[in-house]
């Protein structure tokens, strides 16, 4: 069994031995994966389905990609992808498993960190387990260039602790009023404990670009005049009916359905983040998630923004 409070006591033992500063070594920062959070507010936008084809997306590029679902409990990210994990972030979290134990491969070489579902083992991150978890990621660095987290709905501390670690929060949003309302009050809540004061918009299920222009405006116009947030428009997904067809099917629209209009979409998307990422920047990386978790455990603000 792997022993976290022992795990804990010698991070902290080389933090006071070493010092922070020097543990976290500017010069190998870009070697750290950059690390992207989907979020999304209210559930049944379609915030799993674009983090695992998004994943796909990005492998295609080149992209050494790790996909994390971070929703515990409710896990679908193994069921998108059509994987019967044996053990799960739960197991890691109790202290039953090693996180490299955990790890499955998927379409185009995808790793996935999968989560469990229907099992509430740990419904909230506790201080000790958030370090271990921190800890266990970190060693991965060098494996991949980009981390996707596909986080629970809502605004809850789990989903605080996954976007305190992104090196972009990606926001996904449908047409509906209530998913408009929702991603505002979830940027609103998160920019208010997380400090975060830069997010990224998808606009899903949107019947064209000018309906999906018109929902980022009304997000990003209420987000600067209100909480002085920046949203930024990464592009829309159209409404497809290819993509309820992969569900059912348990393939990846992107790879079941490639020439379709939401796999279209969503490889433009996946080229403006390649292209806008922020690989080699100190804010998204490990090292940054580290000055940020031993401030919030010191009652200390870091605000490298």
């Amino acid at each position: 069994m792997f022993d976290q409070a022992s795990s804990l006591r010698e991070i902290m033992k080389n933090i006071e031995k070493e010092g922070l500063n020097k543990i976290i070594q500017p010069q190998f920062i870009q070697k750290i994966p950059t690390v992207i959070a989907i979020s999304g507010g209210k559930g049944g936008v379609g915030k799993t389905l674009t983090t695992a084809n998004l994943g796909l997306c990005m492998a295609r590029l080149g992209m050494r990609t790790l996909l994390i679902d971070g929703d515990f409990g409710l896990a679908n990210l193994d069921v998108i992808l059509n994987l019967r994990p044996k053990f799960t972030l739960d197991d890691v979290l109790c202290g039953e498993r090693h996180l490299k134990e955990i790890i499955m491969t998927g379409p185009e070489g995808v790793r996935i960190i999968p989560s469990s579902s229907g099992v509430m083992k740990v419904p909230e991150l506790d201080k000790l387990q958030k370090l271990v978890l921190l800890d266990q990621i970190e060693a991965l660095d060098e494996e991949f260039d980009v981390v996707i987290i596909d986080t629970p709905a809502g605004v809850s501390k789990n989903v605080q602790y996954w976007t305190t670690s992104a090196a972009e929060v990606i926001m996904v949003v449908t047409p509906e009023p209530t998913s408009l309302a929702d991603c505002y009050a979830s940027i609103k809540i998160l920019a208010q404990v997380t400090l975060e004061n830069s997010f990224k918009l998808i606009v899903n299920m949107a019947q064209n670009d000018l309906e999906a222009k018109r929902i980022y405006e009304k997000i990003s116009s209420l987000a600067d005049e209100y909480l002085q947030v920046r949203v930024e428009y990464l592009g829309f997904i159209p409404f497809d009916e290819s993509v309820r067809a992969s569900v059912r099917e348990r393939v990846p629209y992107v790879q079941r359905y490639p020439f379709s209009l939401a796999s279209q979409g969503l490889r433009d998307i996946s080229r403006q983040i390649v292209t806008q990422s922020n690989v080699g920047q100190l804010k998204g990386t490990m090292q940054f998630f580290w000055r940020r978790m031993i401030a919030a455990n010191n009652n200390e603000v870091f605000a490298y923004k």
